[in-house]
């Protein structure tokens, strides 16, 4: 994809990041956060300075830098790793931040300030690689140094990485190695300014960064090459290929928006851990070839086929989706999506956050159906996983006892399944904060312990970032419930319970117009709000003067979840703010029935600001509760 808003140049990318930086966040936030600004303001951007880098982003507790010499990105890589060693001496173990760094050579697409491409995608996947203390680089860097160096590097062969259809020859220098002392001599002195560039970038590391994009290629046969040299169909589960776009804007110069359009469609639904996604590389053989839905699903063994058109006209654009099964070419859902023209970039990318969080819950959905009509005797840990979630997704006590119990059950059948785990945590949260537990506060700590155990298992557990963050907000840990809450955004911006999940943290924090837009776009990915997230956004809109949006919010939500304890509360505040006296006393009451013990200083509890639980008491006192 290339306009005149991009270039593409030859760049070497380097990631870092603290190797188990969530387990020292949960075990002393504060002490973790002064010690990662102190060793980036310090160290990180000194070094990347001198030796001719550019920090491009920080994501999360990392960083991102490019370079324009494979050598001097090595050499930086080695300061970094021997300098992080010397900070760490006399420091107590717990304490030690310890970088895991991953550099790759390659063409990068350059956007203002930020580059993209496969080449960024695999340096993120070799850092992931790199054991702790040590620098993990591809054969196409090592062959650039190999010369050039004088330093100890290990061939670890091939390996394959997440997200990457190809094996990926790769080299290290493991923390042995580098503290042996072999030099790598610095590069010249740089000018002092671009210090202090490189040390603000480095300071935005608590706001959350966008994932790095990333382009994938692949080895292409045409496709009736394909199609002929397919296995037999199989059944493959949540599979799913995104076929190319079609232009039908009538200018192929336009054949730039709907490529990229795909390709972020298809990132975006490689960020959900259920589904299997084809890589962009794997589909192109179909490019423009109107075939049958069971033969692309026969030559991809996908289960799932994800077409679209594109239609550019004049200052709008209109996309297309249509999801199909390959099994039988049943189609199964169709959408479109209409959006204005500003930056381009920016309309392309949320349209593809837009199609993938839908695109994901229908995907789920199905799987859950599925599961539901295989016979009970014959269930695995993942079939028992889903019969829970969809237990819990009843929203009562009984339904939340019976997916513990199943969820349980899933774990004894599977001891490192990290999404039994997370799952469980998440109906012991519910328990807690919809009035179910009689020891709220245990089931709470509860949720907490196996949100982090799913982490131990699988530190990208989207859902287990989620829980921590909300069950963080409820227990008044505000910069812990922020960081898990930017966590699981970095690793799934198009969630909608991971969005839903940030907008409860806003909205705890005190950022209502913030919460509100982020629970919005949640809701346009995945419009079954559940009670727990209607609560939460149904007091932002009473705290922001949008009475009739949270009536019409509350309103539907509670029709829905009769049982659930708070909604009449927000609800019969909008109405009184309205002068709905009558149909805000009928809520009070109803409210009262269902929590006969509440008082109007006791709601609201979890705020951060004072001032905006007095503002909601202020409504409830309003409604008639004292």
């Amino acid at each position: 994809m290339t306009s005149s808003l991009t270039t593409r140049r030859l760049a070497t990318i380097l990631f870092a990041d603290v190797s188990g930086y969530s387990r020292m966040m949960r075990a002393d936030e504060e002490r973790t956060l002064v010690d990662l600004r102190a060793h980036l303001a310090e160290l990180v951007a000194p070094v990347i300075e001198r030796f001719g880098g550019r920090i491009v982003k920080t994501v999360g507790d990392g960083v991102m830098v490019e370079f324009g010499s494979a050598v001097e990105a090595v050499r930086s890589a080695v300061e970094l790793q021997r300098g992080m060693a010397g900070r760490n001496e006399g420091v107590p173990a717990e304490r030690r931040q310890t970088f895991r760094i991953g550099l790759h050579l390659g063409d990068v697409i350059a956007s203002d300030d930020d580059v993209f491409g496969d080449t960024v995608n695999l340096a993120a996947r070799l850092q992931g690689v790199a054991e702790p203390g040590a620098i993990v680089l591809s054969a196409a860097v090592y062959e650039q140094v190999r010369d050039k160096l004088a330093l100890p590097f290990r061939d670890l062969g091939n390996r394959s990485v997440k997200n990457i259809d190809r094996p990926v020859h790769v080299y290290t220098l493991d923390s042995a190695a580098l503290a042996d002392g072999v030099a790598a001599a610095p590069s010249r002195p740089r000018r002092r300014k671009h210090v202090t560039a490189a040390v603000a970038a480095v300071a935005a590391v608590l706001v959350a960064g966008a994932g790095a994009l990333a382009y994938f290629s692949g080895h292409l046969l045409p496709a009736e090459e394909a199609v002929a040299a397919a296995p037999a169909p199989v059944e493959t589960g949540l599979s799913v290929a995104v076929l190319v776009f079609a232009n039908q804007s009538g200018d192929p110069g336009q054949d730039y928006f709907s490529d990229g359009l795909t390709e972020d469609i298809t990132r975006a639904l490689g960020r959900f851990k259920q589904l299997t996604v084809l890589s962009y590389g794997a589909v192109l053989p179909f490019r423009g070839k109107n075939l049958p839905p069971q033969e692309i699903g026969r030559a991809l063994r996908a289960r799932y086929i994800v077409g679209g058109t594109v239609r550019r006209m004049g200052p709008r654009v209109r996309v297309t989706v249509q999801l199909s099964d390959a099994m039988t070419g049943t189609q199964l859902w169709s959408e479109h999506y209409d959006d204005d023209l500003g930056d381009i970039f920016a309309v392309q990318d949320r349209i593809a956050r837009r199609i993938a969080g839908t695109l994901a819950t229908n995907l789920q959905q199905l799987a859950v159906q599925q599961s539901l009509r295989k016979p009970t005797d014959n269930l695995d840990a993942y079939d028992m996983l889903l019969r829970g979630r969809t237990r819990a997704a009843e929203t009562t006590p009984s339904g939340n006892r019976a997916a513990r119990e199943m969820l349980e059950k899933a774990m004894s059948m599977a001891p490192a399944y990290a999404d039994a785990y997370a799952e469980l945590a998440g109906v012991h949260f519910e328990r807690a904060t919809f009035g179910w537990s009689e020891f709220p506060q245990q089931d709470i700590d509860t949720a907490i312990r196996y949100a982090q155990k799913a982490i131990d298992l699988d530190e990208e557990n989207v859902l287990a970032h989620g829980v921590l963050a909300r069950a963080y907000a409820a227990t008044r840990k505000y910069d812990l419930a922020m960081a898990e809450s930017e966590r699981a955004l970095e690793i799934n911006p198009s969630d909608a319970e991971v969005l839903r999940a940030r907008a409860a943290v806003l909205l705890w924090t005190g950022r209502i117009e913030e919460s509100i837009a982020t629970a919005e776009i949640a809701n346009r990915l995945n419009p079954n709000i559940g009670p727990e997230a209607a609560l939460n956004l149904g007091i932002a809109y009473l705290l922001s003067g949008r009475y009739a949006d949270a009536v019409r919010l509350l309103e539907t939500v509670r029709a829905r979840f009769p049982a659930y304890p708070l909604l009449d509360l927000p609800l019969a505040g909008a109405y009184a703010e309205m002068g709905r006296a009558t149909d805000a006393n009928e809520a009070m009451e109803e409210g009262r029935r269902k929590n006969p013990h509440l008082e109007a200083a006791s709601f609201g509890t979890r705020f951060q600001d004072p001032a905006l639980q007095q503002r909601l008491a202020a409504s409830l006192r309003k409604a008639g509760l004292n």
